[in-house]
């Protein structure tokens, strides 16, 4: 016999759909700015296009996933 499901506290599944939309806002404006004016990151721009896209990479995720 397996162990029996439980119910996911609501506080636990809001707190990770708000945490993810807050990393993908933050990933999007991140990348956005960077693309839009590489020149003032300078050399670590690509660094933060990178960045970015892990960060909004994350925020899909934690959106899209079911928390059990």
């Amino acid at each position: 016999m397996g162990k029996p499901r439980t119910i996911p506290k609501f506080g636990i599944v809001f707190a990770e759909k708000v945490l993810g939309i807050l990393l993908l806002s933050i990933g999007i404006i991140l990348t956005y700015e960077t693309y839009t004016y590489p020149t003032i990151a300078g050399m670590v721009g690509p660094l933060f296009i990178i960045i970015g896209v892990i960060l909004i990479a994350f925020g899909v995720i934690l959106i899209i996933t079911k928390t059990e």
